[in-house]
């Protein structure tokens, strides 16, 4: 009978094998690491690549895509706590463009807002006119009634972050949570910390023939990036394994961590709690996904809760304290590659019968 380490193997050499992603790193703990290791390649090392295949480390960074949601939400629900804000106090009285808008900040944190218009539409607009554009746009639900994921939600509530600590999101982020936590080889800005050969690539960019690198592959996050110099708060996080697993054992031990205490077991356990059913796929907690067996595989038991970016990343820690994480890049050299969670589920379901 092959080992969880085999099996992962053969996985990951059937998805190169597809090109659903050419390597990755992936992660499982429970109390203590039981398995951290890489596989595969950085590209498929063809011969028009642009980049030289390197091997996967596992202290390679990968771009977090909407994993960083659980960054922004972490921060928005530390900071409503600090500042005694209600999750159920209306945007409006912190976005004046939302001024006849009943929506509140769980409906964000829990993607029932109703707004239905994706900040990635915005890239060619001026910042400065975005979050007037999302208020103005019609609604697909009212408020608190459908569950539909969207980076807007997010966008709105780093913005929110920002009007209330008087910040940038990334700065607040990285002082508050990521220093803290010791995720050293984590941030916003990896081209300024890292060698390139640290940092795994995304999408060929069509423009240039190059791939992006260092650089957040979401479109929205790296334009308001590059016009304000902070995160969007949908995405542009990067990361390590070793330092995700960090952040998911704050979560597990219900918001303290090594003495300190960042939120309370109080807010946790609402923030873990199913409050908004997702169609079939999953529940929604307060920016996590709860019991979500899509990318969890069946393995996984209810009230697991996690999430995944469209970059590549996948990841979830159990009520048993176990947590999986899954690394990798597989929208190199394309976006367009073969579906990836079925690879997901079945390194998960490996993993988890360790």
């Amino acid at each position: 009978m092959s080992s969880p380490l085999s099996k992962i193997a053969q996985i990951f050499e059937l998805a190169r094998q597809k090109r659903a992603f050419p390597g990755g790193v992936v992660w499982l703990s429970d109390a203590k690491v039981l398995l951290h290791h890489a596989f595969g390649q950085t590209t498929y090392g063809d011969p028009e690549d642009f980049l030289e295949a390197k091997m996967v480390r596992e202290k390679m960074l990968y771009d977090l895509a909407s994993l960083t949601k659980l960054f922004t939400a972490t921060a928005i629900l530390m900071s409503s706590e600090q500042l005694q804000i209600s999750l159920d106090t209306p945007i409006a009285n912190f976005l004046p463009p939302f001024k006849s808008s009943r929506i509140t900040l769980r409906h964000l944190l829990l993607h029932n807002s109703g707004i239905e218009i994706a900040v990635q539409s915005l890239v060619n607009e001026n910042c400065a006119d975005w979050i007037r554009l999302i208020a103005e746009a019609p609604l697909h639900a009212e408020p608190g009634n459908v569950v539909r994921y969207s980076c807007t939600n997010f966008f709105l509530l780093a913005r929110i972050l920002e009007l209330w600590m008087e910040t940038n999101a990334d700065q607040w982020i990285s002082t508050n949570i990521l220093e803290p936590l010791q995720m050293t080889r984590s941030s916003y800005w990896p081209q300024k910390y890292f060698s390139l050969d640290d940092i795994a690539p995304t999408e060929i960019n069509a423009a240039t023939n190059k791939p992006w690198h260092g650089i957040v592959h979401d479109e929205a996050a790296r334009s308001w990036q590059q016009q304000t110099g902070s995160t969007c708060g949908n995405s542009g996080l990067f990361s390590t394994a070793e330092d995700l697993a960090k952040f998911v054992e704050l979560w597990q031990n219900k918001g303290t961590l090594n003495g300190k205490k960042y939120f309370s077991a109080n807010l946790a356990n609402e923030a873990l709690r199913p409050q908004a059913k997702e169609g079939e796929l999953a529940w929604r907690g307060l920016g996590w996904q709860i019991d979500a067996k899509f990318f969890m595989g069946h393995k996984a038991p209810t009230d697991s809760a996690g999430h995944t970016g469209f970059t590549g990343p996948t990841l979830f820690f159990t009520p048993q304290n176990q947590c999986v994480i899954i690394l990798e890049n597989r929208v190199y050299p394309t976006r367009t590659g073969p579906e990836r969670l079925m690879y997901h589920r079945r390194i998960a379901q490996a993993m988890l019968d360790n």
